[in-house]
């Protein structure tokens, strides 16, 4: 039977009825994919939206509530030891840092009497939360802190729930008709199938097919088409056969040459270039992007037609060794492009009389990533060096800073006692100040140990630069060196920074003196301040990470400082000058210690004859300025028979506090260990001690303040030592313990302490 009679044959078999059954079998894709829309609008969307928004408006109240509850907890606690301590300034910052918060629109801060610390308060919209909380201290209310959180914010979110639900509606209709979408592929699958079955049969030569189970009327549209196509296939497969059994024949032939050179262009990572005999350019392909000229400037021409001179020359030098020994030759080379240097590898051997083959290789990154390399590790070590000479120089600063005691603390005694125009005078006070030179170069080895910086105010760096020009150093500097120019040029908007102005003076000093130094006669040094954001990481000297700082700049024209040298400019002691005429080594070591305390960077640019710039980027501050009280007198400070009891390990620093405290007017004891201390409150009766923080052997000053105020809740102390202030003791200061002083201290500066700390506890 023919395929014509085949076809015709089925539906003539089925008859009328099952044409008609067949019709009714027909689905319609439109009309399910409508039935699935409104089965997911209204089954989903409206119950679900109206229980979220319900559970989220209360969950969002409750969160407000807990919010408002946590703040009055810590603000009470907060508040707690600085109302105790009376520091209205520590009151301020902690009630500004409060209303940082946008939602609190009120807070006052007062103690039992009304006395209120500090009050802020902000418009708001509605009725606001409110909490009031008594501030306790040792089981004493001391205070009251009342504040009220705004609840724009809630309703804000509400409304925000509330257009989020209207817009999850409208994106739920996206959502469906993609879901919808989604429903069409799965409800197609079977039909799909029907029909790539019967297009897999036609495939196979079965070009009478039909698609007879396909009852969608799209599809079945389709599948009809689809049996049409494969008839005019059938009659053109016959006609092709001969002319594709030809092509394949010569295919065949010129398939196998185009493999070949696939796989050997598929293999080449990098460039491939050919060579004749002659050093001409054949071919260039692979990795074009790092070449420096175009290949079709180099196809057809000779190397040194192409290449700098030194570079050709190395080529044809390889050339004529690889067509000699048919060996593997291996060069590198660096070629500047864009005002950038590149830098390459060449593989070239022969693989004919007549042609060569090179591989080229860009190695700039291993080149660039090595010398990062080597920059980082030169930084690592000179901190490990510095580090190193940092914690020799701390120990020997501790010890000499009590041995100093007795140079600087007793003179002043001495001097007390003198009547007016003794002889003794002059070399008494001259002993004097060379304890405080002495003391003041002591300091600066602190600062290379990194314990340098004891203060952190706020401080204008224009102030620190502007003062030390009307110092009596910068003129006893400008009587050695008459001759420099000095211009300044400092921002009027310039951030404060936090830092020692003592510790920035000492570097704004060391600067500019190195800095005349260097210009000799007739220079010019210019210092320059600025505001500077870094948004990327610059590389120098310093790594120098993002954010905002203050620049101080002092540059010269002087003699500037060779390679060599500014790799160990900040080594302490390492000196160009004449040691102990002009300095004693420790100047940029200084520098350097002061800039890192500070969680600053520097950079050093120069060269010989060009010049010297060095830069100190500090990290600036919001804070701001207080302002300083005015000097008292000794004659002010004088005790009311106070009881003070000294704790020190060192015989001498005893001798000397106790002499000091008992002239101000003092009862003093004195004892040489924690151990002691204890022992001494459990039997006497003390008012303040002056704890000295680091004791051999035995417990530390932290420890044995630790176990005093067990024994005295609320004992106050005056913290000594030869160290800058420690995280000890700042642990000691929140446990109750006043002032710290650094040894060695005159007169005037235990006095003040001693005063301010009984003064502070009285009012308490």
């Amino acid at each position: 039977m023919n395929p014509e009679r085949k076809s015709s044959a089925k539906p003539s078999s089925r008859g009328p009825n099952l044409r008609g059954l067949g019709s009714l079998r027909r689905r319609s894709i439109a009309n399910e994919l409508a039935i699935s829309l409104v089965l997911l609008v209204f089954l989903v969307e409206g119950v679900l939206l109206f229980l979220i928004y319900n559970r989220q408006a209360d969950y969002l109240f409750r969160q407000l509530q807990l919010k408002a509850d946590e703040y009055a907890v810590n603000l009470s606690e907060t508040l707690a030891v600085p109302i105790w301590d009376l520091d209205d300034e520590q009151i301020r910052r902690i009630g500004e840092g409060f209303v940082r918060n946008d939602i609190v629109t009120t807070i006052l801060i007062r103690d039992p009497a009304g006395k209120v610390f500090y009050e802020f308060s902000r418009d708001t919209t509605g009725k606001p939360i409110g909490r009031v909380v008594p501030i306790i201290y040792i089981g004493k209310p001391i205070g009251q802190v009342k504040f009220t959180l705004s609840m724009d914010a809630y309703r804000q979110d509400l409304t925000w729930l509330r257009n989020t639900a209207i817009l999850l509606m409208a994106v739920s209709i996206v959502v469906i008709v993609i879901a919808t979408g989604m429903v069409l592929r799965v409800l197609m699958r079977k039909p799909l199938a029907i029909l790539r079955q019967g297009m897999d049969q036609v495939a196979r030569g079965d070009y009478d097919y039909r698609f007879d189970e396909v009852h969608h009327d799209e599809l079945a549209d389709i599948a009809r088409r689809f049996s049409k196509m494969a008839g005019e296939i059938r009659n053109r497969e016959r006609s092709l056969q001969k002319e594709v059994a030809e092509r394949k024949r010569a295919e065949e032939k010129s398939g196998e040459s185009e493999a070949r050179a696939r796989a050997i262009l598929d293999a080449i990572p990098d460039t491939m270039v050919q060579f004749d005999r002659d050093g001409r350019f054949i071919d260039l392909r692979g990795d074009l992007e790092n070449l420096a000229i175009p290949p079709e400037q180099c196809i057809g021409r000779k190397i040194e037609h192409v290449m700098p001179g030194h570079i050709s020359r190395i080529f044809r030098k390889q050339l004529a060794r690889t067509f000699e020994t048919r060996e593997v030759g291996v060069f590198e080379y660096n070629l500047p492009i864009e005002n950038d240097i590149r830098y390459y590898e060449c593989r070239l051997v022969a693989v004919s009389d007549d042609l060569a083959l090179g591989i080229v290789i860009i190695n700039s990154q291993l080149v660039t990533a090595a010398v990062e390399n080597k920059r980082l590790l030169d930084q690592l070590q000179r901190a490990q060096k510095m580090e190193a000479i940092g914690m020799l120089a701390g120990g020997v600063a501790h010890d000499l800073n009590n041995v100093l005691s007795g140079l600087v603390s007793y003179p002043e005694l001495i001097l007390m006692d003198l009547p007016e125009g003794s002889p003794l005078q002059k070399p008494i006070l001259t002993i004097q100040n060379s304890g405080e030179r002495a003391a003041n170069i002591v300091q600066d080895l602190l600062t290379l140990a990194r314990r340098g910086v004891s203060v952190a105010e706020i401080v204008s760096l224009n102030q620190v630069v502007r003062e030390y020009l009307k110092n009596p150093e910068y003129e006893t500097l400008r009587s050695h060196h008459p001759d420099f120019q000095l211009d300044t040029d400092l921002a009027d908007d310039l951030l404060d920074i936090s830092g020692s102005p003592v510790h920035l003076a000492k570097t704004v000093m060391n600067l500019i003196s190195n800095a005349a130094e260097a210009t000799g006669h007739a220079g010019l040094i210019r210092i320059e301040t600025e505001n500077r954001y870094i948004d990327t990481p610059i590389k120098g000297y310093d790594d120098i990470e993002e954010g905002d700082y203050v620049v101080l700049k002092v540059t010269d024209n002087g003699i500037g400082i060779s390679p060599e040298d500014i790799n160990r400019i900040f080594e302490p002691f390492y000196t160009k000058k004449v040691m102990g005429r002009s300095g004693t080594g420790l100047g940029m070591a200084v520098v350097w210690g002061t800039v890192k305390d500070h969680r600053g960077y520097i950079d050093i640019q120069s060269a010989p004859a060009q010049g010297t710039a060095a830069t100190i980027y500090l990290p600036s501050t919001k804070e701001h300025r207080m302002q300083t009280r005015s000097p008292e007198t000794v004659e002010n400070l004088i005790g009311d028979g106070e009881r003070i009891l000294v704790v020190d390990d060192v015989k001498e620093q005893r001798e000397i506090a106790t002499g000091m405290l008992t002239r101000l007017g003092y009862v003093v004891a004195s004892v040489s260990s924690g151990e002691a201390a204890v022992d001494y409150v459990k039997q006497n009766r003390v008012d303040l001690l002056v704890l000295d923080m680091i004791m051999d052997p035995g417990i530390d000053g932290l420890e044995t303040y630790r176990r005093i105020i067990k024994i005295h809740p609320g004992l106050r102390a005056v913290i000594t030592s030869g160290f800058s202030e420690s995280d000890r003791v700042h642990e000691a200061r929140k446990l109750g313990a006043g002032l710290y002083v650094k040894k060695p201290y005159r007169l005037e500066t235990i006095a003040r302490a001693v005063r301010d700390v009984l003064k502070h506890h009285e009012k308490r």
